[in-house]
């Protein structure tokens, strides 16, 4: 069973907010490769629908920019430790969102302590909204534990194939079938998985099947 993270959940978890987060400096992201949006910014996430080339663009993007500033609290790939609250679970939705940019725009004090800092002024609207997707793309991690087996067919697949580029390029839809059927957290219209970075990495103009297979090897457990 999935979990979730009710709207009450959320807000309990607020007292144990960030509290690591103090002298650590954010960092600006650099948003390349990403369509500019509005000055205005926006009120919900734009990259949510987006077609797959924006769509993985901000989640690389997004995750740069989340181990840079946030992981520290949050935790790597977003699985927090407890420390903080767990954004995998933050809904994909108008509140989620809401929610997600008066935090990273304002920060977060408890009893005039800086729990957060404010990232309005270091953080573009694109890397904003990158670390966004980046987070709610993010699959449930017991799932991928307990189809590990499945993993290791696909990379073994990808391993044999890898020097005949005709049998790799026709591997790309079989993994991309294969990462749709992974649900994220927090609800979001699809999930982004190292399934689906290995597929796009085999669909470049310049197919590049060693890095498809590292990806796959990054969410293998011996």
């Amino acid at each position: 069973m999935k979990r979730k993270l009710s709207t009450a959940a959320m807000f309990a978890g607020l007292g144990a907010m960030a509290l690591a987060h103090g002298d650590a400096a954010p960092q600006a992201v650099d948003t390349t490769g990403l369509p500019e949006l509005p000055e205005e910014m926006a009120s919900e996430n734009p990259w949510r629908e987006a077609e797959p080339d924006v769509l993985f663009k901000a989640v690389e993007i997004g995750a740069k920019g989340f181990n840079s500033n946030c992981a520290r609290c949050h935790g790597l790939e977003a699985i927090s430790g407890g420390l903080a609250p767990d954004l995998r679970f933050l809904e994909a939705n108008d509140w989620g969102d809401e929610w997600y940019l008066d935090r990273v725009l304002n920060g977060y004090e408890q009893n005039g302590a800086v729990k957060m800092p404010p990232f309005g002024d270091i953080l573009s609207q694109e890397a904003i909204w990158a670390i966004r997707t980046y987070v709610e793309t993010r699959p449930d991690d017991q799932e991928m534990v307990d189809r590990q087996d499945e993993l290791k067919a696909m990379h073994g697949k990808l391993v044999e194939v890898k020097d005949d580029a005709e049998a790799s390029a026709a591997l790309a839809d079989e993994l991309e079938q294969a990462g749709a059927s992974f649900e994220p957290l927090s609800g979001a219209p699809r999930s982004v998985t190292a399934l689906d970075e290995a597929a796009q990495m085999l669909k470049r103009d310049t197919p590049n099947p060693d890095a498809a297979i590292e990806a796959l090897q990054s969410v293998l457990r011996n």
